[in-house]
């Protein structure tokens, strides 16, 4: 296996600290297997995979994440652990990718979520002992909604579920200032696409601010 490796610098503001993380990854197949005391023990990372990850509505932001990344034609992950002020590396510009959607699998009454928001947080980081303002890290935004109401017809993996709303950075700092989230409807005003745009329309529209 090929490992990669890169650092990220985090500057907490409140706690007044530096942090340095040192980010390695590899490709897995799913059939790696585990072992106890130099054995084998009969079960693979494909088992943890399914074990883990097969409440696909539950982490519907990792595939959104990982829907805008390839239809930009991103084979590596750049957020590999969560703590990357961006997503992903596009043609120089940095992405960040927020996802929202209808139907949510840990309600237990059947309804559809009424508040639909997405978070526009503002961040702090580091660079050689110089503190930058706090500010939205990314150059663009993708906001990405699962359009689908019921279980059977959100699927996330059906990418015709999934409606796509880009934005630079600077007009939704003009728009929204300070705020910590920007509402569908809000958002819908600040395209010209109303009802956003599908999957293969990403990398168009990414590249239109590139």
């Amino acid at each position: 296996m090929i490992y990669k490796i890169k650092t990220v610098i985090l500057y907490n503001s409140y706690h007044k600290t530096l942090y340095m993380f040192t980010q390695s990854h590899s490709s897995l197949l799913g059939s790696e297997i585990f072992e106890f005391a130099g054995q084998p023990v009969g079960f693979y990372v494909i088992d943890f995979w399914r074990f883990q990850f097969s409440n696909i509505w539950d982490i519907q932001d990792q595939i959104a994440e990982f829907i805008v990344a390839k239809a930009l034609g991103q084979t590596e992950p750049y957020n590999k652990n969560g703590w990357t002020l961006w997503d992903i590396n596009y043609r120089g510009q940095r992405i960040e990718v927020k996802e929202t959607a209808y139907y949510h699998s840990w309600r237990n009454d059947g309804k559809v979520s009424s508040q639909r928001t997405f978070s526009i947080t503002r961040a702090y980081t580091m660079y050689k002992n110089s503190k930058t303002e706090s500010k939205r890290q990314s150059d663009i935004y993708v906001f990405c909604l699962n359009t689908g109401e019921t279980k059977e017809s959100s699927n996330p993996l059906i990418l015709d579920n999934w409606r796509f709303w880009v934005v630079p950075t600077e007009t939704i700092n003009r728009a929204c200032g300070d705020h910590k989230t920007i509402s569908l409807g809000r958002l819908r005003k600040l395209t010209s696409s109303k009802n956003g745009i599908g999957y293969n329309e990403i990398r168009s529209a990414v590249d239109g601010y590139c």
